[in-house]
């Protein structure tokens, strides 16, 4: 998209706060975008109020005339949309007392652009001189594979941003009374409500983090990002160990059980969704899965991609987020073990036996579809590739696709143990490894915390906070002489896969 000196002329900086809505109950969190004021039908009256006229910039003419038309709109007060700059009532690009909509204006980047913050200065000189890596436009806009620069290390979902894109109605004297009466509708009609889904990848509280949990210390595992991970409206992982002290350990390399109070630290470090569709999930045989899925549930945790029987398995999670829904799916396709011949296949639910769902893209694409009329959004979550591999893998990338093809908006990876590149693919955004989180194992400590932006139309910007797992597996966000690294290896591995 060109840069619009139209837009970028009316444009100031602002500090007003953005209002807030109320989250559904059963989330916490703290919404994200503006919310639509309830359109209140105007009072009928006896006697027809006098025609206003309404000029409208040509990207709001189509919404407006849709108000106008609305049969809930009252028939007494005529609006005729005008081409007149001096009509009674114009809706404007700039500031004012009957706002209908402030969104952050941004300086948007290609992703993998190494560059993520500027100065106010920096960004106030680009805003009215150009930029020719820089488009200036509002969040909503932003078109895929982009992402917004950060000012003075402020993000545009801050409340300390300091530039929006705002729009309001100026009424001529005489004509505030009709102004008012329509403020409403314009209002929800310019809404766009945004949810912050924050991402990370396996988490596996067994060994010394399961040690420090039988000690009482719950919060231990993620003290140093439990503040970041209980920021978004909904938090998502992978907990790749059994859980509980039911079943038998498999037969396996590495049979992983995280003792019973690993559900409640989960839920204190603020996650909401986790995916047991991975290849340790029933290290403990169906017994130790379903009492995994129970502890969870007591603790207000959703549990997808694993089940007492296929159906369950492939049971989508739906949360309701600032009154949009989001759907999640979780399946799972890992090689077989090449020293013990272990099958993580063999763990597949069916109809009459409890396990998880295998990753085929042909039932992928049959759930997706299945549940797309139940929900705005859809978030696949994927435990799937070669482990230190950072390309993915055939069967990787065909359950990814499959999913976006099908309609879901949203595929988050792991399983590789290290972070893996991002793919922007059919409208949608496949994340496909985010590395280990909470884990004690020897590999890379390099991991990240993935901020997901997203909105009625799908995925509105992704940003990367780098992370750092400490010896014994507890996680801490990179310090700035280590962040860079990581993110451009991410960039790099990105930059790959787009390519191609």
């Amino acid at each position: 998209m060109e840069q619009s000196t139209s837009v970028v002329s009316t444009i100031s900086p602002t500090n007003l706060p953005n209002p807030t809505s109320t989250p559904v109950a059963t989330i916490r969190s703290t919404p994200t975008s503006m919310p639509a004021a309830t359109p209140t039908p105007i009072p009928q009256t006896q006697i027809p109020l006098p025609e206003v006229s309404l000029h409208v910039p040509a990207q709001w003419r189509e919404k407006v005339e849709a108000i106008l038309k609305d049969p809930q709109q009252s028939k007494t007060r005529r609006w005729q949309i005008v081409s007149d700059a001096n009509a009674d009532v114009r809706l404007v690009n700039e500031s004012g007392q009957l706002i209908i909509s402030q969104e952050p204006l941004v300086l948007a980047v290609p992703f993998t652009t190494e560059w993520e913050n500027i100065s106010s200065e920096e960004a106030e000189n680009i805003i009215s001189q150009g930029h020719n890596l820089i488009t200036v436009m509002p969040w909503s806009a932003m078109p895929q594979g982009h992402r917004a620069l950060r000012i003075d290390g402020s993000f545009p979902a801050d409340d300390d941003y300091p530039w929006h894109d705002i729009w309001s109605l100026h009424a001529a004297p005489g004509y505030e009374e009709a102004a008012g009466e329509l403020l409403p509708w314009l209002q929800a009609a310019g809404s766009k409500p945004l949810v912050h889904l924050l991402a990370v990848g396996d988490i596996m509280l067994d060994r010394s983090l399961g040690y420090a949990l039988q000690q009482g210390n719950l919060a231990y595992p993620f003290a140093a990002v439990s503040e970041k991970l209980r920021e978004a409206d909904v938090t998502i992982g992978n907990v790749e160990s059994a859980l509980g002290d039911m079943g038998e350990p498999a037969p396996k390399r590495y049979p992983f059980q995280a003792p019973l109070e690993a559900a409640e630290s989960l839920a204190l470090a603020g996650f909401d969704v986790v995916s047991l569709a991975n290849n340790h999930a029933m290290d403990y045989g169906s017994a130790g899965l379903l009492q995994a899925i129970s502890l969870l549930q007591e603790h207000d945790i959703l549990a997808i991609g694993a089940g007492a029987n296929a159906q369950e398995a492939h049971e989508p999670a739906i949360v309701e987020i600032n009154d949009l829904k989001i759907a999640f799916l979780a399946y799972v396709n890992v090689p077989v073990e090449a020293t013990t011949g272990f099958d993580t296949a063999s763990w597949t639910a069916t109809s009459e036996t409890a396990g998880l769902a295998w990753a085929d893209p042909v039932q992928i694409a049959d759930d997706v579809n299945a549940i797309r009329d139940k929900a705005d959004l859809i978030t696949v979550v994927l435990h799937s590739g070669f482990e230190y591999v950072s390309a993915p893998s055939e069967p990787q990338v065909a359950a990814a696709r499959s999913a976006i093809d099908a309609g879901a908006d949203l595929v988050v990876g792991h399983h590789a143990h290290i972070l893996q590149g991002i793919e922007f693919y059919a409208g949608g955004a496949i994340v496909y490894g985010t590395g280990n989180f909470a884990f004690e194992i020897d590999g890379p400590p390099q991991t990240a915390l993935f901020n997901i932006w997203l909105d009625e139309d799908g995925v509105r910007q992704i940003d990367i906070q780098p992370a750092i797992i400490q010896f014994g597996g507890q996680p801490r966000l990179a310090e700035s002489w280590e962040a860079p690294a990581i993110r451009n290896r991410v960039y790099h591995l990105t930059n790959l896969l787009n390519a191609r």
